[in-house]
């Protein structure tokens, strides 16, 4: 089985057509990425909330595939995590923007997963040399927060 088939019969299992889903592969050195195109009003079932779905379809992805293939695999739905990323970024500016003008630090309320907050510290690093972000705790209880770089 390849992935490609792989996730046209899943998305078949979920409901949608053949005609539908749409699954384009590029491959770099690092990994092969993945894109899945589905109609928008599908793609939620797929993408689950701040793309939890998606991380584990990405997931099952690797553990199916991984005596095949040596490489990372990468699944985007619908330019989700392209999104995804510029919202982030946002959120770290705007943050960030809130820190400089108040003093106080700023902690997001939220859980991030690692790559999100990859996102917010190179956003903060590369926008706001005066600033740091630092996280602090374990699993899902990790926070980030966003303060003014020690002199």
């Amino acid at each position: 089985m390849t992935i490609d088939l792989f996730l046209k019969q899943l998305a078949e299992h979920c409901g949608l057509a053949a005609e539908d889903v749409e699954v384009l592969l590029e491959e770099d050195e690092e990994a092969i990425n993945v894109q899945l195109n589905l109609p928008e009003e599908e793609s939620g079932l797929f993408i689950g909330y701040h793309g939890e779905t998606l991380d584990s379809l990405q997931r099952l992805l690797r553990l199916t595939f991984q005596r095949d293939i040596q490489k990372r695999i990468k699944l985007n739905i619908n330019q989700y995590r392209l999104q995804r990323e510029e919202k982030v970024r946002e959120m770290a500016r705007n943050a960030a923007q809130r820190v400089k003008e108040t003093g106080n630090s700023y902690t997001f309320s939220h859980y991030l997963p690692s790559n999100e907050r990859y996102v917010v510290h190179t956003t903060v690093s590369d926008e706001f040399p005066d600033l740091e972000s630092t996280s602090s705790g374990d699993g899902r209880d990790r926070k980030l927060t966003i303060k003014q770089r020690e002199k």
